[in-house]
């Protein structure tokens, strides 16, 4: 995924919350797409996928996640953009 080409592209996400799962100190989000389709994210991706509400834009996600985490953007930018892929890929997110 190219920032370029999605910069200005607004994310929606697919799916609903369904359950939050802790195993030892690790979280996982469970999101159900459908009765067949459920899958358990990272707290990363599920940070990634709350912020895809249809009216940020990628580079407004990647300016809070900069401003939540306290990181320079150019260092945030990469890791979202690989967790939207994958979650594009996952039908979790439409572009």
């Amino acid at each position: 995924m190219n920032f370029d080409e999605v910069k200005d592209l607004k994310p929606q996400k697919v799916g609903e919350l369904i359950d939050v799962t802790k195993s030892g100190e690790e979280e996982g989000y469970v999101i159900k797409l459908s009765e067949e389709k459920v899958y358990e994210l990272a707290p990363i991706a599920y940070y990634v996928w709350e912020l895809c509400d249809g009216n940020r834009t990628v580079t407004e996600i990647v300016d809070r996640a900069s401003n939540d985490t306290n990181l320079p953007s150019d260092q945030v930018r990469e890791p979202i953009l690989t967790v939207l892929d994958e979650l594009k890929k996952a039908a979790l997110i439409v572009m």
